[in-house]
């Protein structure tokens, strides 16, 4: 069981798809857990997520996912569960955020933002849940030595 965990394709386009989609979240992670980059912080993310009507419970784990789920990925430690967490993070949000059709507003002039991000991370993510977290990884390191 614990080597389907960590089990990885040693590719090395898995490791830039890993590192980079953990580098793209970390930083919305971090507004949510640490209040950095502008963001309001672990109990002020709370609030609003209760205030759309998301339980704590399911913030705690949102805020869980979009930090230590983008460490792992960065790492490579735990990929699998990582990514999962992330896509179920970016579906959650491209439902329940107020989305203006498919693009970003780039311009400010939209009402609300595109989903065409939450698509890009929710196919990464995937992508990672199923191949691994590739070369130089966690991951790969462990599954090393799990066949010794």
């Amino acid at each position: 069981m614990i080597e389907k965990i960590f089990q990885t394709d040693t590719n090395l386009i898995l490791t830039f798809v890993r590192v980079g989609l953990g580098i793209v979240i970390l930083p919305h992670g971090a507004q949510k857990l640490l209040g950095w980059f502008g963001g309001s912080g672990f109990g002020a993310t709370i609030s609003f997520f209760n205030s759309i009507g998301v339980p704590s419970f399911v913030a705690f784990l949102v805020i869980l996912a979009e930090f230590f789920g983008a460490l792992g990925l960065i790492f490579g430690f735990c990929t699998k569960l990582s990514a999962f967490g992330i896509a179920l993070t970016m579906i959650g949000a491209a439902v329940f955020v107020r989305q203006n059709g498919f693009f970003m507003n780039w311009f400010g002039n939209q009402a609300g933002e595109g989903f065409e991000y939450h698509i890009l991370a929710i196919v990464m993510a995937l992508v990672l849940l199923i191949a691994g977290g590739g070369a130089y990884s966690v991951d790969a390191y462990i599954m090393e030595k799990l066949k010794q």
